[in-house]
Formats: structure tokens, sequence, C-alpha cells
């Protein structure tokens, strides 16, 4: 087996699930697995599995004096980790400030002695891209998720530029939904190295129990990070126009985020404080209550791989509307197990909620398909035999860099 290092930005960041549940998976699987986090913050101590968990040293400035001793500190380190990115690092890109940020970021990272480095997110592989280009001896895996990859380069072209030199030196590139995968391959992803390997979610954990008092039909609700790219005001600008077909819905969104408050305000604009709750951030176990009491789950997202909110609810047997964006046609067939709308568009919005509410037989066979698509895609047996197939053939693959990366323990080429 492998030693393996996952590079994330924080241990207690709420979007690095899926790199936690990844490093028990292959600690169960037989590989020595570090987990890094980039920036300072509180340790993951009492993981339940035998995790090293590690955190890069902070750089506050290239020039300050705290920063020379921290990095001479380094290099003199038993482990002459960063001795080696330094080397590196000088035969890479000169004497200065940036060879030494590459440096303090790679060596912390090679001082876990890892054969593969797997990166969370594409955009931490751009802001990176410097140390990765260190470690010649890793092979590296990047996460794809969404944002990263459907949002940004759009916003900001530059992006896209940076993206395909570190997506096209990776060993593997991880997408979440095939859609994600046609991008990263535009963007320079070598195809054979893209894996689709999808969310998954635990079905007996997300499973409607026996007892479970009806759904009702008066309560919609939407579980995801408050932010402008889920597109919750236009589910705000949709409950509008529902409040005036049907006074009665009400609407619950459950989450965080940093335009929370641009959204309360939206609300209290539209009127509508006695039927939207913005119920706050909740534990799994509290989502799990508010998406059983609903009677539909709305996912009004302008971007997205695949939302886990919307399987979770699927598991549940609630019925989902969702925008048709990133792989959410992938998860949901349009009047099957769900229904898809166009994205940015709150009168299709409101449509397809009023249409689906109205149809009481259909609600209960789309419940039921929906839990059955779940079943059949997207449980947790399935993603974990995908991820060690990738690490598998990853680890069994040589180590290919372009010839400019190639270079000794000393950093000569």
């Amino acid at each position: 087996m492998s030693r393996v290092t996952l590079v994330l930005n924080r241990h207690d960041a709420p979007s690095e699930t899926f790199q936690r549940s990844l490093a028990a998976l292959l600690v169960d699987a037989g590989h020595e697995v570090t987990v890094h986090a980039l920036q300072p913050d509180s340790l993951a101590a009492g993981s339940p599995t035998p995790v090293t968990w590690a955190r890069t040293v902070g750089l506050p400035a290239v020039r300050s004096g705290s920063a020379l001793q921290i990095l001479g500190r380094l290099i003199a380190g038993p482990d002459r980790a960063v001795a080696v990115a330094a080397a590196r690092a000088r035969a890479r890109f000169g004497i200065n400030g940036r060879a030494v940020r590459a440096a303090l970021v790679a060596g912390p990272i090679l001082a876990s002695r890892p054969e593969i480095v797997h990166l969370g997110f594409s955009g931490l592989a751009v802001s990176l891209r410097d140390a990765t280009e260190l470690l010649d001896d890793c092979r590296i895996i990047v996460s794809c998720r969404g944002t990263d990859e459907l949002v940004r380069p759009i916003l900001d072209p530059a992006r896209a530029e940076a993206l395909g030199p570190v997506l096209a030196r990776a060993d593997a590139v991880h997408v979440v939904c095939s859609a994600i995968g046609e991008v990263v391959a535009r963007l320079g992803a070598e195809p054979e190295r893209i894996a689709v390997i999808r969310p998954a979610v635990d079905l007996e954990r997300w499973r409607r129990p026996a007892d479970a008092p009806a759904p009702d039909r008066t309560r919609l609700v939407a579980v995801t990070r408050i932010h402008w790219a889920k597109g919750l005001e236009d589910l705000v600008a949709a409950m509008a126009v529902l409040h005036e077909r049907r006074p009665e819905l009400r609407l619950t969104i459950v989450g965080d985020g940093p335009h929370r408050d641009a959204l309360r305000y939206r609300v209290h604009v539209a009127g509508l404080d006695e039927v939207v709750d913005l119920a706050g951030p909740a534990t799994p176990d509290q989502v799990r209550a508010h998406v059983l009491a609903a009677g539909l789950f709305v996912s009004p997202s302008l971007c997205e791989g695949i939302s886990n909110g919307v399987l979770e609810a699927m598991a549940l047997g609630v019925p989902v509307v969702a925008t048709a964006v990133g792989g959410m046609a992938e998860v949901i067939t349009d009047g099957r197990d769900g229904w898809l709308v166009p994205p940015g568009r709150p009168d299709r919005l409101a449509d397809a909620i009023t249409s689906s509410l109205a149809a009481e037989d259909d609600l209960a066979a789309v419940a039921a398909a929906g839990r059955a698509r779940v079943e059949q895609a997207f449980g947790l047996d399935r993603q974990a035999t995908d991820l060690r197939t990738l690490y598998r053939r990853v680890a069994a693959t040589p180590i290919q860099r372009p010839p400019r990366m190639q270079r000794d323990e000393k950093g000569n080429p």
C-alpha cells in the first residue's frame, strides 16, 4: 500500500468532509495517511482512524526576520525535507521570495514522505502550483468538484490559463460528475487520467424511518451554503410568486455562508419574513429532521457539481426540484425521480414547485424513484470501490512529468 498525504485548507472546514471521509477509507484499505492543512486552525484530535494530522508552518513575510528564522529551522530539521524542497526551489525559481514560499509549503508535505499527494480542490492546486512543482517523486491527484472549474474560469480567464498546466501535470484528476470531466478535459487534463467518482450518501442513515410523520406538503426546504452561486435569491423570488398562489407555503433554508445577511435583507424587502425561515447552520441530525419534515426539497443553484443535499433528500424519500446545472442531470431524470428547471429562472422554479405539489400521486412515485436512484448509483460502497480503484491505478502508474520537472534530490536537473 502507499503513503498518502491529503492536502486541504483547514482541518475543521465543513467543505473538507470528503477529505476526512477519504482519509478513513484509505486507512481501512491499508494506506498510511497524513491529512495536511495549510491554514492554522484546531487540529482534528480524536480521529477514530489512525490518521496523522499535520499543518504547514506559515510564512509571515518573505523579507521578515521571523520568516528567515522559520526557514532556517526547517532546513536544519532532522527530516531534511525542507532542505530538499529549498534546493529544488532554488534550481527551479532562483534565489527569491517565490522559491522560499514554495519550499516552505512543499517541505512539510515532503516530510510525510508521500508517494501520493491528493489536493482536495483544483483551486488549491492552482494556489500551490509552485510548491507542487517541487514534489518530483510524488504522484499527484487533483479533485475537481464544481465552482473552481465551472464558474471561476468564466469570471477570471486567467484562472483557466492557470488551471491548464496544473491539470495537465496531474497523475489523476478526480471529478464528481461527467460534466466537470468534459470541462477539465478542455482546460488541459489528459482524458485518460480523468476519473469520474460521484458523491455518495450513507443509505442507512439517510433512510426515512417507518414511523416518520407524513411530510408537510406546505413546507419546502433547501439545504446549502449561503453563497451567490447557490441561487437562493432566485428561490426567494420564486417564493414571492408562490406566496400569491399558495399563501400557506413556507420555506426553510438550512445553512450558513458569507451572503446570509444579504439574503436575509432580500427576504425582508420581498415581504417574506413570515414565509422564509433562515434556520442557520445545523448538525447532520438536524438537517435530517428538517428534510424529513418537508414536502419538497428545492435546489436553485446556479453552479453545482452534484449536490450532496439533493442526494440526501432523495435518499430520505423527499421529492426534489433542482436546477439543471453541472452534474445534476446525471442524478435526476426530469419527471421520473425529480424535476429539473433552468437556472436563473425564478418563474420556472415557481411553476415547477406549483405543479409538483399539485400532483399528490406523482409526488409519492417520484419520491420512491428518487430513493431507488440513489440506491442504484450513489451509495458509499460504490464510491469506496471507485476510490480504491483510482488509488491502485495511480500507485501502479509511473510518474509522468514534463522534462523540466525531473530533478535529483539536490534539486539539479
